[in-house]
């Protein structure tokens, strides 16, 4: 079923709920309001007949001569009775007393009044106190009249009802229609999307925030989708440029060495450099495989964070000319050792201080050791160009590069490797950065 067609009939039921519980209560309180009427009216007119019966000795004839005409105005005699103080019928000319009973009697006397109905009649008694003793006057009207406007109130509730349903139905639908326009519209954009527009943003107009809400949630996950697709794309490109030299060295040095016999010293040189540029596949490969998140397992083991700066200082001058200066402020030596993987602790922070050495133009770059709270902190402030403000939310996406950076080269996944390595040791890595330079500091 569809969602307009499923919005319709909610509306038809909750309204035929609404306007059945309105209607009864309106049916039951115009009934209550009525009945209260013919009771109040058939009050006056058992006083009226009350005079008119026992007060005839007390009145003059004219007296007596104007209730009567009041009397026969109001109400018939045949709907009159009066009783004595026994129960016997004394006047009025009211054919069958079946409907009054004793208990109603006695209940008149209790009271002063009391009323009851049945089917055909509404009655009313009141107690009347005469010089020749006490009475009970009891009036009834017939309930044809009232029966007949409580089913006109009833015919013409059923048939606004039953219009009210039908105009709700009709009304719900357009609601519905126009509540319904902004996804068909969707929908619509939707069905036109292929390989090569899939990234395209919907647009719409003269919507409301709720559909607002779902093509901006749509667009914002398309986009994520386009950015995946041009990290995997760049992903590949990255694979086959970094397997490309070393499958080419060994395939070059497995031809050079067939070439000819060779001496045993050849052969076990070749066997080095094949060694080698296995490890360094090897190293490659789970360098991709961090990249990619296939690999999040490794062995860890207590580690010396110092030894790894060193060892990392002593080949940054080695092989770019370094110029490094280490800044050792921790007294307890304890917060010094961490539970890590040297080598991806030391690939991870290498990537930093090659990103410290190459944007900074080979100027120094200070390594500082702290503590904050008992917890160690590395910093590496270098002199370089700086990220700009803009790139500093993106520069850890893999193969991002900031655009102040097109002169220098680089793949842009340094600090993306960094990253996951970072997270993989629960360490927080910070970037500040401004035209002077770049702090990164590592809390363990």
């Amino acid at each position: 079923m569809k969602l307009k067609h499923r919005l319709s009939l909610f509306a038809v039921a909750i309204f035929t709920v609404i306007m059945l519980i309105f209607s009864v209560l309106i049916y039951f309180a115009y009934y209550s309001q009525m009945r209260d009427k013919e009771y109040q009216s058939l009050e006056s007119k058992s006083l009226l007949a009350a005079i008119f019966y026992l007060e005839q000795d007390e009145l003059s004839l004219r007296d007596h001569a104007n209730v009567k005409s009041q009397l026969q105005k109001t109400i018939s005699r045949t709907n009159i009775v009066v009783f004595d103080s026994l129960d016997r019928r004394q006047n009025g000319d009211m054919r069958t007393t079946e409907d009054i009973s004793p208990v109603f009697l006695k209940q008149v006397r209790s009271q002063q009044a009391a009323f009851f109905h049945t089917e055909t009649f509404f009655y009313n008694g009141i107690f009347y106190h005469d010089n020749e003793g006490d009475f009970v006057v009891v009036t009834r009207e017939s309930k044809a009249d009232f029966n007949g406007q409580m089913r006109s109130l009833s015919q013409i509730m059923l048939l606004v009802f039953l219009l009210g349903v039908v105009f709700i139905l009709l009304f719900s639908q357009y609601l519905s229609y126009i509540a319904y326009q902004p996804i068909i519209r969707i929908i619509d954009q939707l069905k036109e999307k292929d390989s090569k527009n899939f990234n395209e943003p919907l647009e719409l107009k003269e919507t409301y925030a709720e559909v607002e809400d779902l093509v901006e949630t749509y667009n914002h996950f398309v986009s994520r989708i386009a950015e995946t697709f041009n990290v995997q794309k760049n992903f590949i490109d990255y694979v086959s440029h970094e397997l490309r030299t070393p499958i080419t060295a060994l395939l070059g040095t497995l031809e050079v060495t067939q070439a000819k016999t060779r001496s045993a010293t050849e052969y076990e040189q070749a066997l080095t450099e094949l060694r080698q540029y296995t490890n360094d596949l090897q190293e490659t490969l789970d360098q991709m495989m961090l990249l990619s998140g296939a690999k999040t397992s490794f062995e860890f083991k207590a580690v010396r964070v110092d030894e790894v700066i060193w060892h990392l200082v002593e080949n940054m001058v080695l092989y770019h000319s370094a110029r490094i200066e280490v800044d050792l402020q921790v007294h307890n030596q304890a917060l010094l050792t961490v539970d890590a993987n040297d080598k991806l602790l030391e690939l991870a922070i290498g990537n930093l201080l090659e990103n410290a050495i190459k944007y900074s133009d080979n100027r120094v770059v200070k390594i500082l050791f702290t503590t904050d709270q008992n917890r160690l902190q590395l910093n590496i402030i270098d002199q370089g160009i700086g990220i700009p403000a803009a790139d500093l939310k993106h520069i850890r996406q893999n193969f991002f590069r900031g655009h102040n950076t097109r002169q220098y080269q680089g793949k842009g996944v340094g600090l993306s490797i960094a990253s996951v390595i970072f997270n993989l040791h629960q360490i927080n890595m910070y970037i500040s950065s401004n035209e002077q330079g770049t702090q990164v500091s590592l809390h363990f």
